[in-house]
């Protein structure tokens, strides 16, 4: 990257230039998503909030500029700071050393521990790696099952910037979903008091690597199939290309399965970040609001060979929410008998058979061999 792009990514005071290594490409096709103003929403602006809710019934990414705003700039300090404490971790520490993190011993939610799928002969691992810190343990009261929770010892010193980025995180879920009680126009709290910071939900905050492509490499492009979010709000930051989700006029070739021409890059725009409804969402509002398909792969072009790095913010109902839709709106259609007559799982049941889900499509994606390359 040349000298003259370092000042373009100093957004708003925040130095963010050491996570641009290579500029987006301008010959990939992009999908333009409009920018919503935190600052406006705040202000509870009529114009504002009524695009927000359009963006979440179509269905809803968007961006949501946080430069406007001092909360949103505090945040956009403390997500810079966890992205480089996964580039100080994820590329540094052994293997071992990660896997020690361990996930919960559950069928269920992702939100605790270091995972990755492959680990090539070298300790790398092929596609990419996480960690996830699980805001329960960090906010709820002790309770039986996690009265022995630690962080390893290379995680721990960073606690307050994990609560301080989880705490920011939830404020920012309510604030949307505070625009959503008023536009749906449900009783305030509806949708809020689902999603309290203390509450055991499964909550996450997660640090991602992928890494970058070796040269003369031909790999599988696709290390996640393309899927919907088992969440309620995802807060996405991330700095290199990688995220597609499916152009407005794409060619649907199942539920949840679209032609390979009809994926649209989503470009990272520095000072905001990328915001998605997931299922919870669709199913408590009677698909109202919609989950947004997406998939990430291989960042596009000059990006490729370096490690993409990425912060995520997940946000759940809390466990015992029951996932039937909610009343008292008109806007929210009445179940129907089918829906009346079904089982009704609670967040952590539906989560976890979610999560089974998933694992039978994965292990689907194994057996027929389904990939997606390309050769650098």
């Amino acid at each position: 990257m040349s000298p003259g792009k370092v000042v373009e990514y100093n957004v708003a005071g925040i130095d963010m230039s050491g996570l641009y290594p290579a500029p987006f490409p301008d010959d990939v096709p992009i999908i333009e998503l409009k920018t919503i103003s935190l600052a406006k929403l705040l202000e509870k602006d009529q114009a504002e909030t009524q695009r927000m809710f359009e963006i979440c019934q179509d269905p809803g990414f968007f961006y949501l500029d946080l430069t406007d705003h001092p909360d949103g700039l505090q945040m956009l300090r403390d997500v810079v700071s966890c992205c480089r404490l996964g580039q100080s971790i994820f590329p540094n520490k052994p293997m071992e050393e990660k896997k020690s993190f361990k996930t919960r011993d559950r069928i269920g939610v992702f939100d605790m521990g270091y995972f990755t799928k492959d680990v090539l002969p070298d300790g790398e691992p092929r596609y990419s790696e996480t960690i996830n810190i699980p805001m329960t343990e960090m906010f709820s009261p002790p309770s039986e099952h996690q009265k022995d929770f630690q962080l390893p010892s290379w995680l721990a010193p960073h606690v307050d910037l994990y609560r301080t980025t989880m705490r920011q995180g939830n404020k920012l879920a309510n604030v949307i979903f505070s625009v959503l009680e008023d536009a749906l126009r449900l009783k305030p709290g509806t949708i809020t008091s689902a999603h309290q910071l203390a509450d055991p939900s499964s909550d996450f905050l997660r640090l991602l690597r992928y890494t970058g492509v070796k040269p003369g490499k031909t790999i599988d492009q696709l290390t996640f199939p393309a899927h919907k979010d088992a969440i309620s709000l995802a807060i996405l930051f991330t700095w290199l290309g990688g995220l597609q989700i499916p152009a407005s006029d794409a060619t649907w070739i199942g539920p949840e399965k679209v032609t390979e021409d009809s994926w649209r890059w989503v470009k990272p725009v520095p000072g905001t970040a990328i915001v998605n409804l997931g299922d919870a969402m669709e199913i408590l509002t009677n698909k109202v609001l919609k989950s947004g398909l997406h998939r990430v792969i291989r960042a596009p072009g000059k990006q490729a060979p370096f490690d993409k790095y990425s912060v995520l913010i997940g946000t759940r109902p809390n466990n015992q929410l029951p996932m039937v839709p909610f009343t008292g709106s008109p806007l929210i259609p009445e179940q129907t008998a089918e829906q009346k007559n079904a089982l009704v799982l609670t967040s952590e049941e539906w989560g976890t058979s979610k999560i089974l889900g998933l694992e039978t499509l994965l292990k689907k994606r194994d057996e027929d061999k389904e990939v997606l390359t390309f050769e650098h």
